[in-house]
């Protein structure tokens, strides 16, 4: 068996060097396992030091230049031209490896011919979960998502679309993985297609690919999550859920996450589930929007974010006729 580990990066010179030197101490523990581990680097137009980085800190490594404006799926797709290995593991240069962890996903891959997709646990401070075994999106997955509750018990059962962040003891089949960390059957590819370019963000290519694992019956294939397999986000900035994440980076970040739901709802079921899930989105955030804006219990920072969902969901509804098409404007 061959492996390839494949990083996205934008902008991640900050992150890339630890990355990097985690990834190289999990290709050194292949031996016996794997014949052989390349380490692909696709750089997503960074305006700052991370290919320069990479190559300092992996000099064996292959650097991809994705073209400008390219998404995640596209530039991950890159990486997998590039890659020899039978299985891909994709990192996101954010996290590094925690010691035997891609080891664990690549045993369990192995011993199971049916998993086209294996995900590690990315933890947080705190031991929190960042990343890991998810549901696919859908109304009940939306609705616990507009109640707030995920964020506020995301330990119990409330936490619907994580699983309640289950401390899995053995692999386990789920719906989704993160990409963040997780390990991919170049065969599935090879039979499903590639990832599906049309996604920008990291998130959506990642459930689109699971639910494409999971529809494909003929071949009675399944997606696993693997708790022994943890990866650790290097600080308290990354990974983060949307409303912190948004308070760091702006607008973007909920731009690329409601157009990328609205192609994937009109491409899994039709245009009115479609209207139905964007009519849902705004009529929850505006709910959300007059608690966050009430005196005394109100978050200027969950308001601002709230418009920002309501102003850029009205906006890619048109931009992308309800998922029915590409966005005709910038991502």
């Amino acid at each position: 068996m061959k492996l390839s580990f494949v990083i996205v990066a934008a902008n991640a010179a900050k992150y890339i060097g630890d990355c990097l030197a985690s990834v190289r101490a999990a290709a050194a523990e292949m031996t016996g396992l794997a014949e052989s581990a390349d380490i692909i680097v696709v750089d997503r137009a960074s305006t700052d030091a991370t290919v320069r980085n990479a190559r300092d800190i992996a000099p064996e490594a292959v650097i991809v230049e994705a073209p400008a404006g390219a998404g995640f799926a596209a530039a991950a797709n890159l990486g997998v031209v590039r890659a020899s290995g039978d299985v891909v593991i994709f990192v996101d240069p954010a996290v590094t490896l925690c010691p035997g962890a891609a080891r664990r996903l690549v045993e369990h891959m192995d011993t199971t011919p049916a998993c086209m997709v294996a995900g590690g646990m990315v933890n947080g401070p705190k031991d929190a979960v960042l990343r890991g075994a998810a549901r696919l999106p859908g109304l009940i997955v939306k609705l616990a998502r507009l109640s707030g509750l995920p964020g506020c018990l995301p330990r119990t059962w409330f936490n619907w679309p994580a699983y309640g962040e289950k401390h899995f003891q053995q692999p386990t089949r789920v719906q989704a993985v993160s990409l963040a960390f997780a390990a991919v059957k170049t065969a599935a590819l090879r039979k499903l297609g590639p990832l599906d370019e049309r996604f920008h963000g990291d998130a959506f290519t990642g459930h689109d690919l699971c639910r494409r694992i999971r529809r494909a019956v003929m071949f009675d294939w399944n997606v696993a999550v693997v708790p022994q397999a943890r990866a650790c986000a290097q600080d308290a900035f990354v990974l983060r859920p949307e409303v912190e994440d948004f308070d760091l980076n702006g607008d973007g970040v909920v731009r690329t996450r409601v157009r990328d739901e609205m192609l994937y709802v009109w491409k899994n079921y039709c245009v009115l589930t479609s209207l139905g899930n964007s009519l849902l989105e705004l009529a929850g955030t505006s709910v959300r929007y007059v608690v966050s804006a009430l005196p005394g219990i109100g978050c200027d920072k969950c308001a601002r974010h709230n418009t920002a969902v309501l102003r850029e969901t009205s906006r890619a509804m048109l931009d992308t006729q309800l998922g029915m098409q590409s966005p005709t404007t910038p991502w």
